[in-house]
Order: structure tokens, then C-alpha cells, then sequence
């Protein structure tokens, strides 16, 4: 294995200082694992420096550069997913692909970009495997459609707004309309409850009449056919009158 050079862990410092800032540019929050990479290289370096052989500084050095490297991945990596973030904010802002390639015609390049981005820090998977020009290159990449997609905020806000507006509009004329036809259908039940109430009450009374009349003939009659006419009649009246109350009541104890 060839030594490794302080020149070396320089450059190295040096490029992961460098990604650090590009995410500070971009990011929210501090990137705490990539500075405490850097803190444990800067151990490291000064351990070589004070090494009283030249082992123990070859090997100080060498973690020096690993946590170099890896402080430089850190901040690649979170800068491509704070990247992706961003462009996810405008996928799910509601639009539909139309309308957000309506308002930004490299959408659809840009959504393509940002899968690749996330397959490439899937399968990259370690910092020995990491290819810091391909990191490099998608980062280029989301920042120039981010940059882009900052332009064209206000637009898709005021569409997204707009839509939403419209969805409100037809959910509030949707639940306006089923509720005149259940005020609709609540008329007609009324109206239909009413009939009944009039053709029954009409039925009992005129059963009621119809069985009085036979009951004074057939106590009154003077011939006696008449009087088993009268109680053929007044029986007829009776059953008039008993079925429409047990329909009523019967619809009513259903209502109920």
C-alpha cells in the first residue's frame, strides 16, 4: 500500500469542505455527520503530525482521508436527497403531469433526472463505491431544474390554488345537490304519507257509514232479506274499516 501524503489528505479535506458548503447553500439544517467527519480527520491529522514513526503516521493519515471521504459523500448525498425533496414538493403540489409540463416544460426531463439521481445513491451504497463525478454531475443537474422550478413557483402555486378552488366549488355543488334531492325526496315521502292518510281515513269513514247503514237495515229491515243484505253490508263496512287501520298502523310502527 502507498503512503499516503498530507497533500493528499488535504485535497481531500479540501473537497469535502467544499461539499459541505454546496449543501449549506441549499439545506435547511446543518450537516452534522459530514463537520463530525471532518472533526475526527482533523484528529487524525494531528496525530500524524505528531507520529514518532513513520507507521503510525501512514495509518493516522489513511483515517484521516477515510473520514475525509466519507464527510465528502455525506454531503453529496444529502445535498442530492435535499435536491430530490425539493422537486418532490412540486409533485405532489397537486397538479396533474399536464399541468405542471404546462407551466414548465422540462417537467417531465426533470422527474426523469430526479429517478436517476435516487437510483444512483441507492445503489451506491458505500463511499468506496461512490463516484464522486457521477454525485457531482446529478447534483448539477437538480440544482439548474430547481433553479428552474423557483421561477415558476408562483405560477404553480396560483394553479394549484385555482384547482383546489374548483375541487372545493364542485364538492360544495355536489353536497348542495344531495341535499335538495334528500329535501326532494323528504316532499315527496310527506306528500305520499298525506294521500295515505286521506284515502284511509276516506276508506274508514265510508266503511264506517257503509256498516252502519247495514246494521240499521238489518235491525231495522222489515223483510228478511233485507236484514241479511244489511248484515252482509255492515260486515263489509267492519273489514273495510279494520284492514285500513291495520295498514296504517302497520306503516306507521315501520316509519318508526
Amino acid at each position: 500500500m502507498t503512503s499516503p501524503q498530507i497533500t493528499d489528505v488535504q485535497r481531500l479535506y479540501g473537497e469535502a469542505e467544499a461539499a459541505i458548503k454546496l449543501y449549506e447553500r441549499i439545506g435547511l439544517d446543518n450537516l452534522v455527520s459530514a463537520i463530525n467527519e471532518l472533526r475526527y480527520a482533523g484528529d487524525h491529522i494531528l496525530a500524524a503530525q505528531t507520529a514518532t514513526d513513520s507507521e503510525t503516521r501512514d495509518i493516522a493519515l489513511f483515517k484521516a482521508m477515510r473520514h475525509c471521504e466519507r464527510a465528502k459523500y455525506d454531503a453529496l448525498e444529502s445535498t442530492i436527497i435535499t435536491l430530490l425533496e425539493v422537486i418532490a414538493e412540486y409533485r405532489q403540489s397537486g397538479l396533474s403531469m399536464a399541468e405542471m409540463s404546462a407551466l414548465y416544460s422540462d417537467w417531465g426531463d426533470c422527474l426523469k433526472r430526479a429517478t436517476a439521481a435516487q437510483t444512483l445513491i441507492e445503489t451506491l451504497g458505500a463511499v468506496k463505491t461512490a463516484d464522486s463525478s457521477q454525485l457531482h454531475t446529478a447534483i448539477n443537474e437538480l440544482l439548474a431544474f430547481r433553479a428552474k422550478l423557483l421561477e415558476v413557483e408562483p405560477q404553480v402555486l396560483a394553479a394549484r390554488n385555482r384547482k383546489f378552488e374548483e375541487q372545493e366549488k364542485k364538492r360544495r355543488e355536489t353536497e348542495k345537490a344531495k341535499a335538495q334531492d334528500a329535501e326532494r325526496l323528504a316532499k315527496l315521502e310527506k306528500i305520499n304519507a298525506d294521500r295515505q292518510f286521506l284515502l284511509s281515513f276516506t276508506v274508514s269513514a265510508g266503511g264506517t257509514l257503509v256498516g252502519f247503514l247495514g246494521t240499521m237495515i238489518a235491525i231495522y229491515g222489515t223483510i228478511q232479506e233485507h236484514r241479511i243484505v244489511g248484515m252482509l253490508v255492515g260486515c263489509l263496512g267492519l273489514f273495510a274499516v279494520i284492514v285500513v287501520l291495520y295498514r296504517w298502523a302497520g306503516r306507521n310502527l315501520l316509519m318508526k
